[in-house]
């Protein structure tokens, strides 16, 4: 961005575009670390404010746009305006939006925008250092079973790991998914879509549900929550659902064959299959692993919404 904003033409936007994008992928594969260093501080919704709801976006970034304040540009200023305009969201907008050419970036109004998108990522950068930082720090303290943020012992630790991951499939299922879908073509609500400026909608679901399959089946040769079932008919039963459900959650997503937004209109008895698929490896983590682990589940964050 620095780059691109130095000397604005289209191969470089194109260049800041795929680095946005490879960002929100990496994001999609940490979404569901939700206690601990991203509760904190409110970082977040300050690295991605999403769901967006009104506009709020669109509305407070339009009003900084056109303020144009130079203030806002020096370090650290981005950081302690709303956390609507820090992160990843704002970012899509300054880069993503109806019109956007590498010509939005020209003049005093696009050099304005092009050094704004600059100070959104360099706040954004430090969000993530500080989240990566954080649990770094915590990782030998998780260890020892030493009390922390994620938890003030090893059980209510792992309790509010695994709380994390319930509310990150509900809200695959329910805001990813269900809210663009809607309950007919009639009630779908595509611009509700997260990253849907970007075309990453699916891009998020599916780096979601990898990132869900690995902390519940391992990766790398590491064990995942599923390896505390006990290693009798019952946990390999188990395991063996899980992998099934999240694979065949995978493979519908990957089905859809085009962007999510088109898709709940043009395709959208495979954005439902998708759905049933989500919903499906939904009930594995809430009702089938739990009880296996001596997993205690309470309310999660988004009860009541």
């Amino acid at each position: 961005l620095e780059r691109f904003a130095a000397s604005p033409d289209a191969a470089g936007l194109t260049a800041a575009r795929a680095a946005f994008a490879a960002a929100l992928d990496a994001w999609a594969g940490a979404q569901h670390l939700r206690p601990g260093p991203l509760l904190l501080e409110m970082r977040n919704d300050r690295f991605a404010f999403w769901p967006e709801r009104r506009n709020i976006v669109g509305r407070q970034l339009g009003q900084l746009l056109t303020a144009r304040d130079p203030k806002l540009l020096e370090p650290g200023a981005i950081a302690k305006q709303s956390a609507a305009v820090q992160g990843l969201t704002a970012l899509e907008r300054l880069l993503h939006d109806d019109g956007v050419t590498a010509a939005s970036f020209t003049g005093d109004a696009g050099a304005f925008r092009a050094r704004l998108a600059v100070a959104v990522a360099r706040n954004a950068a430090t969000i993530a250092a500080e989240v990566r930082d954080g649990w770094a720090e915590l990782a030998p303290k998780l260890a020892a079973g030493e009390a922390t943020p994620v938890g003030a012992n090893p059980t209510e630790a792992v309790n509010n790991l695994y709380a994390s991951v319930v509310t990150m499939t509900q809200i695959v299922v329910d805001q990813k998914l269900l809210i663009p879908l809607g309950g007919s073509a009639a009630e779908a609500k595509p611009a509700l879509a997260e990253a849907v400026r970007s075309g990453r909608s699916l891009a998020m679901i599916t780096g979601n549900l990898q990132a869900i399959r690995a902390i519940m089946l391992g990766e790398r040769g590491g064990p995942g929550f599923a390896a505390l079932a006990p290693d009798n008919a019952a946990g390999t039963a188990a395991r063996a659902d899980a992998a099934k459900a999240f694979d065949a959650a995978l493979a519908a997503v990957k089905a859809i064959d085009r962007p999510l937004d088109r898709a709940v209109a043009e395709t959208r008895p495979k954005v439902e299959a998708a759905f049933k698929a989500a919903k499906a490896a939904q009930t594995v983590v809430n009702f089938t692993l739990p009880p296996l682990i001596d997993v205690t589940l309470g309310f999660n964050e988004l009860d009541g919404d």
